[in-house]
């Protein structure tokens, strides 16, 4: 009898458990959310980072100041715990935007202000923007302020901002810093497209992938112009240039960021390689697979990242990332959450001919 009851309470267990599994079943929608729009485009696998991306920069009053302009953004609201999409987008509109950061004790750190912006026509003087910028957050960006506003092309723009003292309480060593507003301007033009004139450097995202807590972004542009430190000045490296080797030279820029301990935390010191194959059809000729070693590099748009000048033949190419030599000390916590030797992942660039 004692044997019996051993399998009755594991039957009447799973007579009353398998009700409940087989309703959550029925009732779960995965493709269901609260939001009241189609909000896949809102979630990004990944989003390249942005860092100091912008028109104009400075650091002013212990604040560093970024002003940008942008294609128009998709952009939601919450609304009673909903989301819902803020009006509609057209060619006619800029995001326009502006970052408030800290550039004095904790450096990079958003700064809780508000910013009123300010847009004229350099040539007619009229106000085409006048607007208390609302905060919002970006993947890539982060919080910042700004919003779609409509400007006509073929045109130059003065801009003027205001932004407001830190708005939150203060302890000691914060309590005589950004007590003040601070003002700033500059301009820009739209040329007869609609395009911003000399933008700053943005970098193509051939793709990405993630293992062993670290998230490795590749990039690639047109060739640049990298220097090294010689007897305390800036020299030219002596490389690949555009006008030596034509159009194929591309420059190839790796991020590597902690996605495990220090989210999004660059990571510094690691042995990056990419191995360049060629892939699918394509006019590669002759050319054979070949590896590099890419080098840090400092940037005022991508920050610290690992770079290189390629020379590349026209076609489609497979790219393999190996990152390696994340040798540096770790505290307890940090200690297996980063990976111990090599991962990679292989990517897809086509270089038109």
């Amino acid at each position: 009898m004692q044997d019996k009851r051993v399998f009755i309470f594991p039957l009447i267990f799973a007579l009353v458990l398998a009700p409940v599994l087989i309703a959550a079943l029925l009732i779960f929608r995965p493709d269901e959310s609260q939001a009241d729009c189609d909000c896949s485009a809102a979630q990004p696998a990944y989003a390249s980072h942005t860092h100091g991306l912008a028109l104009a920069r400075e650091n002013r009053a212990g604040m560093q100041l970024l002003f940008n302009v942008t294609p128009a953004a998709t952009l939601y609201d919450v609304v009673d715990g909903r989301l819902q999409q803020v009006g509609e987008i057209d060619d006619s509109m800029k995001h326009v935007t502006v970052d408030v950061l800290d550039a004095e004790l904790a450096l990079g750190e958003r700064l809780p202000v508000t910013v009123h912006l300010v847009v004229r026509n350099a040539e007619t003087g009229e106000v085409v923007i006048d607007d208390m910028a609302p905060a919002m957050y970006a993947p890539g960006h982060g919080y910042h302020f700004g919003d779609n506003y409509t400007l006509a092309p073929d045109a130059r723009y003065e801009w003027h901002v205001t932004i407001s003292p830190a708005q939150a309480l203060r302890v000691e060593g914060t309590h005589d810093r950004w007590l003040e507003p601070v003002e700033w301007e500059g301009g820009f033009r739209l040329d007869a497209e609609g395009n911003v004139e000399n933008t700053a450097m943005r970098m193509q995202t051939v793709g990405e992938f993630t293992r062993q807590g670290v998230h490795v972004v590749l990039h690639a542009h047109h060739a640049e112009t990298l220097y090294e430190v010689r007897d305390g000045a800036a020299q030219p490296v002596e490389e690949l240039s555009a006008h030596e080797h034509g159009e194929g030279v591309r420059y190839f820029a790796v991020d590597v960021t902690d996605h495990a301990v220090n989210f999004e935390e660059k990571l510094l010191g690691a042995d990056v390689t990419l191995r360049f194959e060629p892939a699918g059809s394509g006019a590669h000729g002759d050319h054979q697979a070949f590896e590099v070693a890419l080098q840090p590099v400092l940037s005022p748009v991508m920050g610290y990242h690992y770079g290189a000048n390629v020379a590349l033949e026209p076609g489609e190419w497979s790219i393999t990332v190996t990152v390696s030599g994340l040798n540096f000390q770790r505290h307890a916590g940090a200690a297996v959450s980063l990976p111990l030797g090599a991962v990679s992942g292989t990517l897809t660039y086509t270089l038109e001919g």
